[in-house]
C-alpha cells in the first residue's frame, strides 16, 4: 500500500518522496530526493509505484 510521505527508489536509481494523490485518478505526486533533481516533482501511476518502486526503510 502506498502512504503519503513514504520514500521509494526507482528502476532507475532515482529517489522520490511520495507527496499527495491526484485528485481524479490513481496517481501520485512525487518529489525527487536525490542531488541532480532536488524538489523537481512528477507524476507516477500507483501501479508503477507498487510494482517497481523499493520502498526506504
Amino acid at each position: 500500500m502506498i502512504k503519503q510521505h513514504q520514500i521509494y527508489t526507482l528502476p532507475s536509481g532515482a529517489i522520490v518522496k511520495v507527496n499527495s494523490k491526484v485528485v481524479g485518478c490513481p496517481d501520485w505526486n512525487c518529489i525527487y530526493q536525490d542531488k541532480g533533481r532536488l524538489g523537481v516533482q512528477i507524476s507516477l501511476s500507483a501501479a508503477f509505484i507498487s510494482k517497481f518502486g523499493e520502498v526506504w526503510a
